[in-house]
C-alpha cells in the first residue's frame, strides 16, 4: 500500500467515513491506493468500537468516531451524529466519501452543514429491511428511502453496486427529485476483486465440498444452506459442507448457537467460524454457495469466482449479476432449500460442467470485476469534483 505524500501537510482532499475498520481495509483499500497514486490526500474515520490496527497499513491519517450500526435509538443517533460532525470539522476535508447506511445518512448531513464542498455516497447494499417481511421492516424501508433521498440532495454523486438498489431508492420522491436536479448517479460492478491476489486455483476433482461464507444471519440464507446440505448428504454422504462466518447473537435475525449445533449434528455442516485466510478456504473447496436474500454486490462471490470456483446463489440483487445461470454457476429462487439442493446435486453429477464453470468464473472475474477497472471507473467520475 502506498503512503499518502500529503499525510503530514494537514491537507485532506477526500475523507472516507467508514462503517467498520475491516471494510475500509478490504473493500476500500484499493480505491484509497488508487486515489493516492493520482496525488490526492486521503484520510478516514472508523468506528471506535471495532477499530483495528490493520488500518495503519493504508498509510493515511485515520481517526476514530462513535458509531453503533444497529441501534435505532434517536438519542444515540444524535450523539453519534455530533461526534461525527466534530471529527469532520477537525479534519476539514475538501470532500467526504460515505458508504453504508448510517455513515451516508449522518455523514452527508454533517459534511454539508460544515461547508464541505462535495459529498460522495456509495450504497453497498440496502440491508435486511429491504428483504424482510413485516410491519417494522416496512416502516424502516419507508424512513430509509426518505433519509437516503435527503442525503442524495446533499451529495454530488451517489454510487450503487447494482441497478436494483438504485431503482429501489428511486421509489422515494426525494431521491427522484435529486435526479431531476442533476445529481449524478453511477452504477459500478461491486467493490471489485484483486484478481492477482485471488489467483486461479485448479479444482481437485477427487473430492467435492461446498462452502458458504457469510454473516450468520437469516437474510444470508444460511438456514436454507444447512437444510440443502442435509438433503444432499442423504444421496452424497461423502460430500463436505463448510460454513464460515462470525456468530453475533445480538443481531435481530442472528443464527443462535443451538442452530449451529443442530446443523452440525443433523445436517452434516462443519462450522469453521470466522476465517481470516479466505483465499485458502476457497482454494480448498470445490463450490461456493451464497443463498442470500439481497446484496449490494457480494464480494465473497467475486473472490470465489476469481479463484475459479463455480457459484450457486439466488436470483436477487447483488447475486444474480456476477453469476450467469448455467455458465459459471446456478441461480436458484431465494428461501428455497429444495431448489438449492437440486442445483447442488446437478453440479455434482457432471465433471465436465464443473471444469467449464470454473474457467468461466475466473474469466468473468478478470473481464468484468477486476478491482483496478472498477476503481478507475469511480475515480474518473470523482476526479471532476476533487481539487
Amino acid at each position: 500500500m502506498g503512503i499518502d505524500v500529503a499525510l503530514e501537510s494537514g491537507r485532506v482532499d477526500i475523507l472516507f467515513v467508514a462503517a467498520n475498520a475491516r471494510s475500509l481495509v478490504h473493500n476500500r483499500g484499493d480505491l484509497i491506493a488508487g486515489l493516492i497514486e493520482e496525488g490526492y490526500s486521503v484520510a478516514a474515520l472508523v468506528p471506535e468500537y471495532d477499530y483495528s490496527e490493520e488500518v495503519d497499513a493504508l498509510g493515511i491519517r485515520v481517526e476514530k468516531y462513535d458509531l453503533d450500526r444497529h441501534s435505532l435509538n434517536p438519542l444515540k443517533f444524535l450523539k453519534q451524529y455530533l461526534s461525527l460532525a466534530r471529527k469532520i470539522q477537525k479534519i476539514s476535508p475538501s470532500s467526504v466519501f460515505c458508504y453504508a447506511v448510517k455513515p451516508i445518512i449522518m455523514g452527508s448531513f454533517a459534511a454539508r452543514m460544515l461547508g464541505v464542498k462535495n459529498v460522495f455516497c456509495l450504497v453497498t447494499g440496502l440491508g435486511y429491511a429491504f428483504c424482510a417481511d413485516g410491519l417494522k421492516p416496512k416502516i424502516v424501508r419507508y424512513v430509509a428511502r426518505q433519509l437516503y433521498g435527503c442525503a442524495s440532495l446533499l451529495s454530488a454523486v451517489f454510487i450503487f453496486q447494482n441497478e436494483f438498489d438504485k431503482e429501489e431508492l428511486e421509489k422515494g420522491w426525494l431521491f427522484r427529485l435529486s435526479g431531476k436536479l442533476g445529481k449524478k448517479r453511477l452504477v459500478v460492478p461491486g467493490s471489485g476483486v484483486d484478481v492477482e491476489k485471488y489467483a486461479y486455483s485448479r479444482l481437485d476433482l477427487s473430492r467435492f465440498s461446498f462452502i458458504c461464507m457469510a454473516r450468520l444471519i437469516k437474510e444470508k440464507g444460511v438456514f436454507e444452506y444447512a437444510e440443502a446440505a442435509r438433503i444432499v448428504k442423504e444421496e452424497y454422504p461423502e460430500v463436505e459442507f463448510y460454513l464460515a462466518g462470525e456468530l453475533d447473537e445480538k443481531l435481530v435475525s442472528s443464527v443462535q448457537k443451538d442452530d449451529l449445533e443442530k446443523w452440525q449434528s443433523n445436517c452434516g455442516v462443519v462450522y469453521i467460524g470466522k476465517v481470516d485466510d479466505v483465499k485458502s478456504w476457497l482454494g480448498k473447496s470445490s463450490f461456493f454457495v451464497l443463498p442470500s436474500y439481497r446484496e449490494g454486490t457480494s464480494r465473497a462471490i467475486l473472490e470465489a469466482m476469481s479463484i475459479g470456483r463455480p457459484v450457486i446463489t439466488t436470483d436477487v440483487p447483488g447475486c444474480n449479476g456476477p453469476v450467469v445461470d448455467g455458465l459459471n454457476g446456478f441461480i436458484v429462487p431465494p428461501r428455497d432449500s429444495g431448489a438449492l439442493s437440486k442445483a447442488m446435486k446437478k453440479i455434482l453429477k457432471d465433471k465436465e460442467i464443473i471444469i467449464s464453470m470454473s474457467e468461466e468464473s475466473r474469466k468473468r472475474a478478470v473481464e468484468v470485476y477486476d478491482v483496478k477497472k472498477v476503481n478507475q471507473g469511480m475515480i474518473s467520475v470523482l476526479r471532476d469534483y476533487l481539487p
